[in-house]
């Protein structure tokens, strides 16, 4: 007998050595294999139950941002004594009251425009006859904060500002630059914060002929700025 032939008693030699298992081991090997399977299945829908499906909560917030305002009010400039018929030497006094009317604190600065104003009446008949001049020449503006705005008042204080000799019709500074950020002589005020200015007007003492029966229209200019944030 040559080896590629198979010899039927190998086979029962093999069978007497490792028996076939009885059918209750096929039985337990069966139902193993479906209990595996079963648990396979489970894990799997165990899996899709916990990703599929899950609790969730969300929440927005937000608030409103705003800025805030840089608002300045002057009132009248309302002149106290008097402002016809000064003469040479003499003074008229003006109040103005300034108010932060903004959320902001600020300072401020003051300018002035002063043109000739028109004649309060006829012109005196002089010999010889001046040439009219300009009022603003002859007198000089101060500046103080005092609720007192009379000659009284002023004497014993410094003004806010050097006095300024004669005014231009161009106009020019009186308190404070308008310049961005903190000037010598600028103002500063609180919000809802308010201060009284008062403007002195000294007509010089040497005005002569020339002056007399002129008239000159002071405004007055409020620049203001924040100062937060501002230097």
């Amino acid at each position: 007998m040559t080896n590629a032939e198979h010899d039927p008693m190998d086979d029962l030699i093999e069978e007497m050595i490792e028996p076939a298992p009885p059918p209750e081991a096929r039985q337990r090997r069966r139902r193993l294999v479906t209990t595996v399977a079963v648990l396979g299945l489970a894990g799997i829908g165990l899996t899709s139950l916990t990703t599929g499906a899950i609790f969730t909560d969300n929440e927005d917030v937000g608030g409103a941002i705003t800025t805030g305002t840089v608002d300045i009010a002057a009132g009248d400039l309302t002149f106290a004594a008097p402002p016809v018929d000064l003469a040479p030497g003499g003074s008229s006094f003006a109040t103005v009251a300034v108010t932060n009317s903004g959320s902001l604190a600020l300072r401020y600065a003051v300018s002035y425009a002063a043109p000739a104003g028109t004649a309060p009446s006829s012109a005196p008949d002089i010999t010889p006859s001046p040439d009219p001049g300009y009022l603003g020449d002859q007198l000089t503006p101060r500046v103080y904060t005092t609720a007192t705005c009379t000659a009284e008042g002023t004497a014993s204080l410094e003004p806010l500002a050097p006095a300024v000799t004669g005014l231009t019709e161009g106009g020019g500074l009186l308190l404070g630059d308008a310049t961005v950020g903190q000037q010598a002589g600028d103002r500063t005020l609180a919000s809802t914060d308010s201060e009284p200015l008062c403007v002195r007007l000294d007509l010089a003492t040497d005005a002569d002929n020339a002056y007399q029966n002129t008239a000159v229209d002071l405004q007055l200019h409020f620049a203001a700025e924040q100062v937060v944030n501002n230097p």
